[in-house]
Protein backbone atom coordinates (compact mmCIF):
# COMPACT_ATOMS: atom_id res chain seq x y z
CA UNK A 1 0.00 0.00 0.00
CA UNK A 2 1.45 3.58 -0.61
CA UNK A 3 3.65 5.27 2.29
CA UNK A 4 4.28 1.80 3.48
CA UNK A 5 0.82 0.48 5.61
CA UNK A 6 -0.77 -2.53 5.22
CA UNK A 7 -4.36 -2.09 5.23
CA UNK A 8 -7.35 -4.22 6.95
CA UNK A 9 -11.12 -2.71 5.53
CA UNK A 10 -14.11 -3.54 8.04
CA UNK A 11 -17.60 -3.35 7.24
CA UNK A 12 -21.16 -5.14 7.71
CA UNK A 13 -22.01 -5.15 3.69
CA UNK A 14 -19.59 -7.94 2.42
CA UNK A 15 -19.99 -7.43 -1.42
CA UNK A 16 -18.69 -4.07 -1.19
CA UNK A 17 -16.18 -4.95 1.13
CA UNK A 18 -14.72 -7.32 -1.46
CA UNK A 19 -14.69 -5.01 -3.88
CA UNK A 20 -13.28 -2.19 -2.25
CA UNK A 21 -10.40 -4.63 -1.18
CA UNK A 22 -9.37 -5.97 -4.76
CA UNK A 23 -9.32 -2.89 -5.39
CA UNK A 24 -6.87 -1.69 -2.66
CA UNK A 25 -4.99 -5.07 -2.72
CA UNK A 26 -5.81 -5.15 0.99
CA UNK A 27 -7.68 -8.05 3.36
CA UNK A 28 -10.64 -7.21 5.30
CA UNK A 29 -13.04 -8.35 8.23
CA UNK A 30 -16.18 -8.18 7.72
CA UNK A 31 -18.66 -7.83 11.04
CA UNK A 32 -20.99 -5.61 12.96
CA UNK A 33 -18.48 -3.04 14.79
CA UNK A 34 -20.94 -1.96 17.68
CA UNK A 35 -22.02 -6.15 17.98
CA UNK A 36 -18.71 -7.26 18.36
CA UNK A 37 -15.70 -4.92 18.43
CA UNK A 38 -13.62 -6.85 20.62
CA UNK A 39 -13.70 -9.53 17.71
CA UNK A 40 -13.58 -7.18 15.03
CA UNK A 41 -10.19 -5.82 16.19
CA UNK A 42 -8.92 -9.29 17.32
CA UNK A 43 -8.86 -10.56 13.88
CA UNK A 44 -7.78 -7.64 12.25
CA UNK A 45 -4.49 -8.69 13.97
CA UNK A 46 -2.36 -5.91 15.67
CA UNK A 47 -3.09 -2.03 14.62
CA UNK A 48 -1.01 0.84 14.79
CA UNK A 49 -3.87 3.05 13.55
CA UNK A 50 -7.78 3.06 13.49
CA UNK A 51 -9.78 5.33 10.79
CA UNK A 52 -12.96 5.04 11.72
CA UNK A 53 -14.67 6.34 7.98
CA UNK A 54 -17.90 4.75 8.50
CA UNK A 55 -21.06 6.91 7.09
CA UNK A 56 -24.51 7.11 6.34
CA UNK A 57 -26.75 10.64 5.60
CA UNK A 58 -30.37 10.62 6.07
CA UNK A 59 -31.89 13.72 4.69
CA UNK A 60 -34.49 14.67 6.85
CA UNK A 61 -36.27 18.17 7.38
CA UNK A 62 -36.90 19.20 10.86
CA UNK A 63 -40.70 18.60 11.13
CA UNK A 64 -39.68 15.03 9.92
CA UNK A 65 -37.25 14.03 12.66
CA UNK A 66 -37.76 11.04 14.70
CA UNK A 67 -36.16 9.01 17.50
CA UNK A 68 -34.78 6.45 15.28
CA UNK A 69 -33.35 8.50 12.68
CA UNK A 70 -31.08 10.26 15.55
CA UNK A 71 -30.57 6.71 17.08
CA UNK A 72 -29.51 5.04 13.26
CA UNK A 73 -26.86 7.74 13.03
CA UNK A 74 -25.48 8.13 16.43
CA UNK A 75 -25.10 4.02 16.01
CA UNK A 76 -22.94 4.76 12.92
CA UNK A 77 -21.25 8.05 13.76
CA UNK A 78 -20.43 8.09 17.50
CA UNK A 79 -21.01 4.07 18.94
CA UNK A 80 -19.41 2.32 16.55
CA UNK A 81 -16.18 4.33 16.67
CA UNK A 82 -16.33 4.81 20.75
CA UNK A 83 -16.28 0.98 20.72
CA UNK A 84 -14.11 0.24 18.02
CA UNK A 85 -11.55 2.94 19.50
CA UNK A 86 -11.70 1.31 23.25
CA UNK A 87 -11.07 -2.27 21.68
CA UNK A 88 -8.42 -0.56 19.98
CA UNK A 89 -6.70 0.93 22.38
CA UNK A 90 -7.09 -2.42 24.39
CA UNK A 91 -5.16 -3.94 21.85
CA UNK A 92 -1.79 -3.38 22.97
CA UNK A 93 -0.44 -1.44 25.97
CA UNK A 94 1.39 1.72 26.28
CA UNK A 95 4.46 1.70 23.44
CA UNK A 96 4.82 3.50 19.96
CA UNK A 97 2.95 5.97 18.43
CA UNK A 98 -0.41 4.83 17.80
CA UNK A 99 -3.12 7.00 16.59
CA UNK A 100 -7.18 7.32 16.00
CA UNK A 101 -8.39 9.38 12.77
CA UNK A 102 -12.03 9.98 12.76
CA UNK A 103 -13.25 11.12 9.58
CA UNK A 104 -16.37 14.11 10.49
CA UNK A 105 -17.88 16.28 8.67
CA UNK A 106 -17.63 19.90 8.17
CA UNK A 107 -21.58 19.95 7.68
CA UNK A 108 -20.73 19.73 11.69
CA UNK A 109 -19.84 23.25 12.26
CA UNK A 110 -21.54 24.24 8.88
CA UNK A 111 -25.02 22.93 9.25
CA UNK A 112 -27.29 23.12 6.11
CA UNK A 113 -31.34 22.39 5.50
CA UNK A 114 -31.86 18.75 6.10
CA UNK A 115 -29.27 17.90 7.69
CA UNK A 116 -30.10 18.29 11.01
CA UNK A 117 -29.37 14.22 12.69
CA UNK A 118 -26.27 13.87 10.40
CA UNK A 119 -24.74 16.96 11.70
CA UNK A 120 -25.87 16.45 15.24
CA UNK A 121 -24.73 12.78 14.85
CA UNK A 122 -20.66 14.14 13.29
CA UNK A 123 -20.59 16.86 16.08
CA UNK A 124 -20.63 14.39 18.61
CA UNK A 125 -18.02 12.55 16.69
CA UNK A 126 -16.30 15.67 16.98
CA UNK A 127 -16.51 15.52 20.58
CA UNK A 128 -15.85 11.93 20.98
CA UNK A 129 -12.38 12.66 19.47
CA UNK A 130 -10.96 15.41 22.14
CA UNK A 131 -12.34 12.83 24.98
CA UNK A 132 -10.40 9.50 23.36
CA UNK A 133 -7.20 12.10 23.09
CA UNK A 134 -7.51 13.00 26.98
CA UNK A 135 -8.52 9.55 27.69
CA UNK A 136 -5.92 7.40 25.90
CA UNK A 137 -2.93 10.01 25.58
CA UNK A 138 -1.42 7.84 29.11
CA UNK A 139 -1.14 4.60 26.49
CA UNK A 140 0.26 6.74 23.82
CA UNK A 141 -2.80 6.83 21.92
CA UNK A 142 -3.52 10.41 19.87
CA UNK A 143 -6.92 11.20 18.04
CA UNK A 144 -7.58 13.31 15.90
CA UNK A 145 -11.02 14.41 13.98
CA UNK A 146 -10.94 15.41 10.12
CA UNK A 147 -13.93 17.47 8.89
CA UNK A 148 -14.36 17.10 4.83
CA UNK A 149 -16.41 18.92 2.75
CA UNK A 150 -18.99 17.49 0.22
CA UNK A 151 -16.89 14.51 -1.31
CA UNK A 152 -17.59 12.42 -4.06
CA UNK A 153 -18.71 9.55 -3.34
CA UNK A 154 -21.58 6.52 -3.40
CA UNK A 155 -23.21 8.57 -0.22
CA UNK A 156 -23.19 11.72 -2.09
CA UNK A 157 -24.22 10.70 -5.68
CA UNK A 158 -26.91 8.68 -4.52
CA UNK A 159 -30.48 9.99 -6.16
CA UNK A 160 -32.96 11.54 -3.68
CA UNK A 161 -36.85 11.92 -4.22
CA UNK A 162 -37.36 14.48 -6.89
CA UNK A 163 -33.99 15.18 -7.32
CA UNK A 164 -31.62 15.93 -10.02
CA UNK A 165 -28.47 14.84 -8.64
CA UNK A 166 -26.22 16.77 -11.63
CA UNK A 167 -27.47 19.60 -10.75
CA UNK A 168 -27.33 18.70 -7.30
CA UNK A 169 -23.55 18.03 -7.22
CA UNK A 170 -22.82 21.19 -9.15
CA UNK A 171 -24.50 23.73 -6.79
CA UNK A 172 -22.84 21.29 -3.91
CA UNK A 173 -19.56 22.24 -5.64
CA UNK A 174 -20.30 25.92 -5.96
CA UNK A 175 -20.18 26.21 -1.96
CA UNK A 176 -16.60 25.66 -2.31
CA UNK A 177 -14.18 28.32 -2.25
CA UNK A 178 -11.52 25.74 -4.49
CA UNK A 179 -15.17 25.54 -7.02
CA UNK A 180 -15.50 21.85 -6.49
CA UNK A 181 -16.07 18.52 -4.78
CA UNK A 182 -13.66 16.57 -2.78
CA UNK A 183 -12.16 13.70 -4.02
CA UNK A 184 -11.96 10.62 -1.79
CA UNK A 185 -7.74 11.08 -2.33
CA UNK A 186 -7.98 14.08 -0.33
CA UNK A 187 -9.17 12.98 2.32
CA UNK A 188 -6.59 10.08 2.36
CA UNK A 189 -3.47 12.62 2.66
CA UNK A 190 -4.74 14.44 5.05
CA UNK A 191 -5.50 10.47 7.42
CA UNK A 192 -1.69 10.02 6.06
CA UNK A 193 -0.34 13.05 7.40
CA UNK A 194 -2.44 12.94 10.51
CA UNK A 195 -1.15 9.27 11.25
CA UNK A 196 2.52 10.55 10.37
CA UNK A 197 2.34 13.76 12.62
CA UNK A 198 3.37 12.38 16.28
CA UNK A 199 2.90 15.71 17.94
CA UNK A 200 -0.79 16.29 17.05
CA UNK A 201 -3.47 14.86 19.13
CA UNK A 202 -7.04 16.03 20.07
CA UNK A 203 -7.21 18.14 16.89
CA UNK A 204 -10.23 18.65 14.58
CA UNK A 205 -9.42 19.96 11.51
CA UNK A 206 -11.25 20.97 8.22
CA UNK A 207 -10.39 19.25 5.46
CA UNK A 208 -13.63 20.59 2.83
CA UNK A 209 -12.16 22.88 -0.01
CA UNK A 210 -12.84 26.18 1.86
CA UNK A 211 -16.64 25.41 2.54
CA UNK A 212 -16.85 25.83 6.44
CA UNK A 213 -15.40 29.92 5.37
CA UNK A 214 -18.24 29.98 2.27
Amino acid sequence: MAAGHEVVLCGRRLEPLELAAAQLDCELVQGDVVADPEGIVARAGPLDHLINNAGVFQHQGWADWTADTFEALFRVHAVAPALLSQAFARQRGPGADRSIVNIGSTLSVRPVVGAGPYATAKAAMAGLTRSLAVELAPRSIRANCILPGVVRTEMTDAPRDGDDPEARLRALADLHLVGRLGQPADIGSAVLWLVGAPWVTGAVIPVDGGLSLS
